[in-house]
Order: C-alpha cells, then structure tokens, then sequence
C-alpha cells in the first residue's frame, strides 16, 4: 500500500501581485480565492508594510484598499493554509520576525514558554564553572619561592597553607564513596577521616584536584563527583555547595 503524502501546511500562494487585480481581473481573482482561509502580507514598492490573517482572504486584501491603510501598499502575496487551528499564532510569528510597520499589536503564543530566564541561568552556571577552573589552574601554576627568600614570613604561610582544613571536612563519614565518570570510564574514590579524597593511592584535599588528577586539565570537582545523599541517590557535589 502507497504511504500516504504528507499535504503539508501551506496548500497554495500567490507572491508579490499588483493590488490592480483587484479592479482589472477582479472574478478571476474571486474564482481562484474565494473564501479560503490564510495570512497574507502588504508590501509598498517591495518592502513588508503589514501581516494579517483571515478566513476570507480576497475580502480582508480587498477591504484593505480602502480602510486605514489604503494607499499604503501597492502588492501583495497569499498563503493559502489548509489546517487553521495554529493560523492566529502564524501570523504572530511573522510579525515577531519580520516586524511590519503596519501591526501595531505583535500577537502572543498561547503556549511558548521565554526561554530567556533559563538562558540566564545556564549562562550564570557556565561563568561560575569557568571561574572555578581558572582559579583551580592558576593555584596549580603559582610558583613555589625559594627557602632563601621565604624567610619567617614565608614560613608562617607555608604552616597556615598545611593547617588548612579539606574543603570536604565535616561533611561525609569515614568511608564515603565519590563516583565521576570521564571519557566513558567510572572513577571511584572514598572520603578518609579528615575529609580528603583518597583515588587510587593519592590524597587530594578538594574534589578539583581530585578531578584534575583525573582528566589532566582544570576540571570543577563539585560537577565532576557524585555522592549518595539521604535519599539513595547519587547526586552531584554542587548541590552542598547550592546549600551553603
């Protein structure tokens, strides 16, 4: 059995027509027209003046000849739609797009969501991602000064940086698992007393580092590990941080 053709949207147009056909060829016009329903647009010497939508197309183009915006547009086209259900919403869109000086009202969609506070959000994400990755690297690449030129106050620091708590600390049990997944392979490391993250042998006192060691170039740790919160679920690290 032949698969049935899709008839799509839009059965029928007319582009660019002289608004003389209405005086000169006015029954073949009506003929070929008559009461079907679409949008159609108004142009004045080629440029888009005004969008509209009707359920009879001839009348509305011709009505326009004579209300306010008569003389206003000089041609015309036609877009004949064969399912009306989304034809007001159509038009919105053209207006959206195109921006006709003639529509003072730019029509709503009854259903579209603004994306644009999501966007924000995304976008908010991503520069505190970046911000964390460059901090991490830029902690990696900070040079060590010589003990010569450390002095006391050198040393004071290098005892502060020593007593420094994990950034983890307090926050799981002895024994806690981390799980992260790079390039297709799972990674597993476990949670030590003092809050350091043991991976294969090697301690690392924040989950950045612990990625880092991981994928070999600055990596946010808390998107990178999961943890199982109360619930059962593995979650991202990220979310303590949401909480603090």
């Amino acid at each position: 059995m032949a698969k049935k053709k899709d008839r799509g949207l839009v059965q029928g147009n007319l582009e660019r027509i002289s608004s003389k056909i209405f005086d000169i060829y006015h029954d073949e016009i009506t003929e070929l027209v008559g009461r079907q329903h679409g949008v159609y647009a108004l142009y004045k010497k080629n440029r888009l003046y005004y969008v509209g939508l009707a359920k009879n197309l001839r009348g509305r183009v011709k009505h326009h000849l004579k209300d306010r915006h008569a003389h206003k547009w000089d041609s015309f086209s036609l877009y004949l739609v064969r399912n009306v259900n989304y034809l007001r919403e159509f038009e919105s869109l053209l207006v959206h797009i195109a921006e006709p000086r003639g529509n003072i009202a730019r029509g709503r969609f009854a259903r579209s969501e603004n994306l644009l506070d999501a966007l924000k959000k995304m976008m908010s994400d991503s520069d505190r991602r970046r911000r964390d990755e460059i901090l991490v690297a830029t902690k990696r690449r900070r040079p060590v000064k010589s003990k010569r030129r450390r002095g006391v106050r050198g040393k004071r620091q290098g005892a502060a940086r020593k007593q420094r708590k994990p950034v983890l600390s307090g926050l799981f049990q002895p024994g806690t698992e981390l799980r992260g997944k790079y390039k297709g392979a799972d990674y597993m490391a476990i949670m030590d007393e003092e809050g350091k993250i043991d991976l294969r042998g090697k301690v690392f006192n924040s989950p950045s580092m612990a990625a880092i060691d991981i994928a070999g170039h600055p990596k946010d740790g808390w998107l990178f590990w999961r943890y199982k919160n109360e619930k059962g679920e593995w979650v991202l690290l990220d979310e303590l941080r949401k909480r603090a």
